[in-house]
């Protein structure tokens, strides 16, 4: 039974990222549940109706990317008939879910952040570290980004569902803001824990159910998610969690009429198209969450240490969503001579390894795919008369997926480096010579998940965030991508119906004009 209440959901408040230095006691749990989660090597299953369960297809091994001999577990691949089996379950957990009111489907994300904020957090960050090779740091971040993320969602929900239409004199006009019918298929990426939280909470969040399927690189970060927000008290059935590549679970999901919606990284949704546009009532709610790499624009008069920081950061210390890579940067040309052999070399002295080290600046790529695309960028580079390779370029998976962080110096902004982004701890550099140019060839290349404007001039910084308007869903002002997990598209997973009541009913049907 729900509440009259109106309810007033508590701010949202970042939550404060952690340092994890040495003797600190963060460090300490965080290495204790490294050296557990290792040991365990246990099942991974999925998760169907609160069911866990492996998958009937082939017996699979989840490696450390860095480490690829090292197993962390193994999970089944999802069958066609797990696909069956976890859209049952969503629909049948879909009434009573959709049944209790907003602030008690609210309270399960409150209660998973707090969770996520304290006792489960240093067994996330663990899971990230060594299922997705990302360092302590960035795993911290991706951890903070959902924590924040899950809060904020709340906050907007609410906002949401107060948004009311006004109605005339003697009538009452009001919005009932509806779950979609059906369900809702999530897709997570490989990299970002964040987003393998987000993706399939927020429609969750507005009362619709879930099948999500997350990376198989990321399956062991998602299996403690799942098994967070089951202490958090989500209900059976309206998560339901299936492992594996998706091949044959997918083509089910999609053709399955009650599919009301898919939730996804926008790069991994055009492939998806061709089966959702064949579908007899038509594609379902499609929702594209922000990812790709990031831009770096700098002006003539950019502090440029500020410059240098920025890059060997930004491009290098992250590959995931809730923080963007630096993949192509515009620099002035006069800046990059100045910069170039002091960032140059820095670029060939980080330190790149096994993440449980953490004097490591960064790891190893997520899994084999995502290495081989980095690797064929980088050789066709070399082969390009038009780039000039200038640090890095090196590759081994011997041990790992490890590709070296490599610069890549091109004068067109028009070439493919710039249009498609690079994959990998790859980054395109662009020495212009004229500032508005520089302007219009960063306006004008593909929609980036985030931007970076380094001035110093403030009728330049205005400039430029008027040119760059449409160039990016966030724009940071002389400071990198930071991690932030979007929730702009809550909207999206609602469905509003207006109710109109009126006080006084017309009692005839004659018109004043008709006499």
């Amino acid at each position: 039974m729900t509440s009259d209440a109106v309810s007033r959901v508590p701010e949202p408040v970042d939550e404060v990222v952690r340092e994890y230095g040495p003797g600190s006691a963060e460090r300490a749990a965080l290495e204790r549940r490294v050296d557990e989660l290792v040991a365990a090597a246990g099942p991974l299953p999925m998760v169907i109706g609160g069911e866990r369960r492996f998958g009937g297809g082939e017996r699979v091994a989840v490696v450390q990317p860095h480490h690829h001999a090292a197993r962390l577990g193994e999970y089944g691949n999802a069958t066609r008939e797990d696909a069956k089996a976890a859209v049952a379950a969503a629909l049948a957990a879909g009434p009573e879910w959709r049944s209790l009111g907003y602030q008690d489907r609210a309270a399960v994300l409150l209660r998973a952040a707090e969770l996520l904020a304290g006792p489960w957090r240093a067994t996330v960050v663990a899971a990230t570290v060594l299922g997705q090779s990302l360092t302590v740091r960035q795993a911290e971040l991706e951890v903070c980004a959902l924590v924040d993320g899950w809060r904020r969602a709340v906050a907007q929900g609410r906002e949401l569902l107060a948004e009311q239409p006004a109605s005339a004199p003697g009538e009452w006009r009001r919005a009932d803001i509806r779950p979609l019918a059906g369900f809702v298929h999530a897709v997570s990426p490989a990299v970002s824990t964040a987003a393998a939280g987000l993706l399939p909470t927020l429609p969750a969040l507005l009362g619709n159910t879930v099948v999500w399927r997350p990376a198989p690189a990321q399956t062991l970060a998602a299996h403690h998610l799942a098994e967070l927000l089951a202490a958090a008290g989500l209900p059976p059935g309206v998560v339901n969690l299936l492992t594996g590549d998706g091949q044959p679970s997918t083509q089910v999901l999609l053709a399955e009429p009650a599919l009301a919606g898919v939730h996804g990284p926008a790069a991994e949704l055009p492939g998806l198209w061709p089966a959702l546009a064949a579908r007899p009532g038509g594609p379902p709610r499609v929702v594209g969450a922000p990812d790709g790499g990031a831009f770096l624009l700098a002006h003539p008069g950019a502090e440029p240490a500020a410059v240098r920081s920025a890059l060997l950061r930004g491009a290098f210390e992250h590959r995931g969503p809730a923080a963007p890579a630096i993949a192509r940067a515009h620099l002035p040309r006069g800046l990059w001579r100045l910069i170039a052999e002091e960032l140059l070399a820095e670029v060939d002295a980080l330190p790149v390894g096994d993440v449980t080290d953490l004097t490591n600046f960064l790891g190893a790529l997520p899994d084999r795919a995502a290495f081989d695309r980095a690797t064929a960028l980088i050789e066709r580079a070399k082969a390009d008369p038009a780039v000039e390779l200038v640090a890095g370029g090196q590759y081994d998976d011997a041990i790992g997926w490890f590709v070296r962080p490599t610069v890549l110096l091109c004068p067109d902004p028009a070439h493919e480096l710039f249009r498609h982004g690079c994959p990998g701890p790859v980054l395109a550099v662009h020495a212009y010579e004229d500032w508005e140019q520089a302007l219009a060839a960063a306006a004008a290349s593909p929609y980036a998940p985030a931007g970076v404007l380094l001035a110093r001039d403030r009728g330049a910084i205005a400039s430029a965030v008027e040119w760059l308007r449409f160039a990016a869903d966030a724009l940071h002002v002389n400071d990198r991508p930071v991690a932030v997990a979007p929730v702009e598209g809550l909207r999206a997973w609602a469905r509003t119906r207006t109710v109109r009541e009126e006080f006084g009913p017309p009692a005839g049907h004659r018109y004043a004009h008709l006499g």
